[in-house]
């Protein structure tokens, strides 16, 4: 699904800055699979995503997405792939459209675009219906301006967004670090089912050492631009908090 082969990237070239982000990484991630990715500021997790989102480019080596290579495309290609799920909840929304409108924007993502586009009832019942499964009562609101709903709402809303069109990947950067306690918990559940209800392959990006115990099926943690530790299935799920923990010292 996706395959990353001696891919490096690089910050402020040639500058005092100067930082190594990616130091020649090579990946595969199975359709399929949900990856945690840890470690601390700075060791690449977050650019790690970026590169295969393709909101940054690598400076070489090669990205490939069901065999397709695209280490030049730009965001927007990608996109006909991969669904992306923000830290902070205010972006992947039109804070002054309404619920039904902001998810008819995200129904047509990839696809061409008219003026009449997502604006029957049968649509409407669709976004209503897929609301409801997070049990927030959204659906009877459909109308109300998602900039008006809390962040824990919109973040939940935009996991439910990421799947109106045909995401095959998802990719979850700190998704519940700006929500409290409650709603991180309602936004990782959801998540989680999400993805195993799609059979979507997923990446999620955390400092919650609770969540990358309890989340996923492969762990991945990163130091200074590498994969320093890979735990798959079994290994992942007799990892202790505490030893994984320890590899932060």
């Amino acid at each position: 699904m996706i395959q990353l082969e001696q891919v490096s990237k690089r910050f402020n070239k040639s500058l005092p800055t100067e930082t190594l982000a990616l130091d020649e990484i090579n990946l595969n991630i199975s359709t399929g699979e949900f990856v945690v990715v840890v470690g601390a500021n700075g060791s690449g997790k977050s650019s790690l995503l970026n590169c295969i989102a393709g909101s940054i480019l690598h400076d070489s080596g090669k990205i490939s997405i069901e065999n397709n290579n695209v280490s030049e495309w730009p965001e927007y290609r990608r996109s006909r792939f991969i669904s992306r799920i923000f830290q902070n909840p205010l972006l992947g929304t039109a804070p002054n459209l309404s619920i039904l409108e902001n998810f008819r924007l995200a129904s047509l993502r990839t696809k061409s675009k008219s003026l009449h586009s997502g604006t029957d009832k049968s649509f409407d019942k669709i976004v209503k219906e897929k609301i409801s499964f997070l049990k927030m009562g959204l659906e009877n609101n459909t109308g109300k301006p998602m900039g008006s709903l809390s962040g824990g709402q919109r973040q939940a809303l935009t996991l439910v967004m990421g799947i109106m069109d045909d995401c095959k990947i998802m990719l979850l950067d700190e998704p519940s670090a700006a929500l409290d306690p409650r709603s991180s918990v309602l936004v990782m559940e959801k998540a989680e089912e999400i993805i195993q209800t799609h059979q979507l392959t997923a990446l999620l990006v955390t400092h919650h050492l609770k969540d990358a115990i309890r989340y996923g099926n492969r762990l991945l943690f990163m130091k200074e631009g590498v994969v320093f530790k890979d735990y798959y299935n079994e290994q992942k799920k007799s990892l202790r908090l505490e030893e994984l923990s320890e590899l932060f010292d």
